[in-house]
């Protein structure tokens, strides 16, 4: 059946699909050639093709025992998991439908009771918390014998960037203790935060933010295969809206494509804002003004309510920032202030109380000005 996501239709199945990274690419393909690889660090900003790469480059050093070789494991899903989900016996999800259980499923019931054994075998009662069922995910996979003498396993950790500083120290005796065994992939928007140890022993690569000509060429690609009639001004929006995220870009240009027979610049700026997009806006518009409480309340549902991280909110104020009239010195300062804020809300406790700073500093900065 045919995918009915273009993002999932249009996704790199071959190594001449990749558009804008031919050094990373071209690295990979001679690793392939050797068969002879470390553990590697795929790093750069989200939609730029990490996990494809990562999959296709598994399949190619694999062959035909990729499938009992090879494993990816989301690090947010394993720890967003509730314990209650882990808890149920391959004999319960057996019972129900294939809709109703998931991969994970199966494989996070045999990791609960590996870790409760575990746990008992170190005179612990209870039942295994967040932090060890997520280590014995890992650890489980790379322990186990593979199927192909020859063949090393692959485990593919995505969004690794969420292991705090002592997983990654669990990681990296992991990944020493069945290096003969088992080799690790691991996909993080960057470098920064990551344990020296675990660089020192990974292989990276970057997949670089593609530049504008590139997604407009793959959006004009992609839109010729689908019949799709759009105008140049949008093809240069929907790239500079995507900010090279591929991904976003093709899912833009599907659904434009279904609200009007010619996708226009304006069509594209009509569905390419988000509801965070809207509503940091409007957080900034009310701070500027000196709505600060207004501005305030807004910040506390987007985070308390809605469920947006402080993180998310931060990123989406700086990038409404960046597009508004100030003066170079002034938006330079705004910046400044917007990265510090981002840093405390790495290190911090209370999230909320830097947002709220930093609201006040954008007032007060914008006044200087005035």
């Amino acid at each position: 059946m045919e995918p009915v996501l273009w993002s999932v239709k249009y996704r790199p199945k071959d190594w001449n699909d990749f558009v804008g990274k031919d050094n990373t690419i071209s690295q990979l393909k001679s690793l392939v050639e050797s068969s002879v690889f470390a553990n590697m660090i795929f790093y750069g900003p989200t939609g730029t093709g990490k996990t494809a790469a990562a999959e296709l480059f598994s399949k190619e050093i694999l062959g035909d025992s990729f499938g009992a070789n090879f494993k990816m494991l989301n690090i947010r899903d394993i720890w967003d998991i509730p314990i209650t989900k882990a808890k149920r016996s391959v004999q319960d999800l057996a019972k129900l439908g294939r809709d109703e259980r998931s991969e994970l499923d199966e494989y996070m019931s045999v990791i609960f009771r590996e870790a409760k054994a575990a746990r008992n075998a170190r005179g612990r009662s209870g039942d295994p918390t967040r932090r060890e069922l997520l280590s014995e995910a890992i650890r489980f996979f790379a322990s186990t014998a593979t199927v192909a003498d020859e063949k090393v396993k692959i485990l593919v950790l995505d969004e690794a960037d969420a292991l705090t500083s002592s997983m990654q120290q669990g990681l990296r005796r992991t990944m020493e203790l069945y290096s003969d065994a088992c080799r690790f992939i691991l996909i993080t928007p960057s470098l920064s935060g990551w344990s020296p140890a675990i660089i020192s022993r990974s292989l990276t690569l970057n997949f670089p933010t593609p530049s504008d000509e590139v997604v407009q060429g793959l959006i004009s690609d992609i839109a010729a295969k689908e019949h799709v009639t759009i105008d140049e001004p949008a093809v240069t929006t929907i790239a500079r809206e995507s900010e090279g995220d591929l991904r976003r870009a093709i899912n833009l240009l599907q659904i434009t494509s279904t609200a009007s027979n010619i996708v226009t610049e304006d069509i594209v700026y009509e569905y390419s804002e988000t509801q965070l997009t809207a509503r940091a806006r409007n957080v900034v518009t009310l701070a500027l003004d000196g709505q600060y409480e207004h501005a305030r309340k807004e910040i506390r549902n987007l985070v308390a309510i809605d469920g947006y991280s402080p993180q998310e909110v931060c990123l989406e104020i700086e990038r409404d920032l960046v597009k508004r009239p100030f003066s170079p010195e002034v938006l330079s300062k705004v910046l400044d202030r917007v990265a510090e804020i981002d840093y405390r809300l790495l290190q911090g406790k209370n999230a909320f109380v830097h947002l709220a700073a930093l609201l006040a500093s954008i007032r007060a900065i914008a006044a200087e000005e005035t």
